[in-house]
């Protein structure tokens, strides 16, 4: 096949799609409707405030920005931003991350964030959207199967700049579902697309961003066994007494014992794509 003809949206499209069908939390949404999960998501991001700190000083806002957060879920960018800009629009399809959103918007006595719980896929930019905005932003919630349409509309909301964050190389969670699938499910785990295809889909649009890959630490910390194949089960939809056996050994087996708590460290590359409108 020649270099020129690589379908590279048609790429990220398989794997995407391979990945969704085979991850057993199916719809994403479906977990994150329950506002159990997304307000752990919270308490665990705000543990990891550096990430958010790094990413809050490298985006070109002024105090009369207008921002667009793609997958903002219970706010991890969309509540410290909203803080320093003129607006923020949060577009988040699960419900429990919107509910989650709307009770740190009403702690934080926050005014000037609008919330539109809907797939960036279903919104409609003329008639969802308060006309452009100045920075779109769409921070590790790229699971749009057909990426090329989903940038295709980001550059119609925006007016200046597009930052899009991504992973590089295979992820953490992607290591446990690629060690527990064959086990679990009888199958091989597949890898969902990361940067390189993303970037090839943007050149191939006549799109030339900046890249910058960065690793990210983080840690998952728990007060017993228990508590950890807690959380896994509902991640991994462990159905079975097999299953949790399974799931039982592999966490005896990866998660770190430091002071008087079970920890999980991952380690992972992940990438900031980045480019002004012309």
């Amino acid at each position: 096949m020649e270099y020129e003809k690589i379908d590279w949206n048609e790429i990220w499209k398989k794997l995407m799609i391979a990945q969704q069908k085979l991850d057993k939390m199916g719809d994403k949404n479906e977990y994150w409707n329950k506002k159990e999960n997304a307000e752990l998501f919270w308490k665990r991001s705000q543990e990891h405030s550096k990430k958010t700190c790094d990413i809050l000083m490298e985006l070109p806002f002024t105090s009369n920005s207008r921002i667009l957060d793609i997958g903002s879920g219970p706010g991890r960018l969309a509540i410290p931003l909203a803080k320093k800009v003129s607006h923020l629009t949060a577009v988040e399809p699960a419900k429990g991350m919107i509910e989650i959103l709307k009770e740190n918007i009403k702690k934080e006595s926050i005014d000037n964030i609008k919330c539109i719980n809907k797939r960036w896929e279903e919104v409609d930019v003329e008639n969802d959207l308060d006309a452009t905005y100045d920075i779109v932003i769409a921070s590790f919630s790229l699971g749009m199967p057909d990426i090329k349409e989903a940038i295709k509309k980001m550059e119609q909301a925006s007016s200046k700049y597009i930052y899009l964050y991504w992973f590089a190389g295979v992820t953490p969670w992607e290591k446990h579902s690629i060690a527990l699938w064959p086990s679990l499910y009888g199958t091989n785990y597949i890898a969902g697309p990361k940067c390189d295809v993303l970037y090839n889909v943007l050149y191939n649009m006549g799109i030339y961003p900046d890249m910058h890959v960065f690793s990210m630490e983080y840690t998952n910390n728990f007060v017993s066994i228990d508590e950890a194949i807690d959380f896994y089960k509902k991640r991994f939809i462990i159905q079975t007494n097999e299953q949790e056996r399974i799931l039982y050994k592999y966490l005896k087996n990866i998660l770190v014992q430091k002071n008087n708590q079970l920890v999980e460290y991952g380690h992972s590359k992940r990438v900031r794509i980045s480019w002004a409108k012309d």
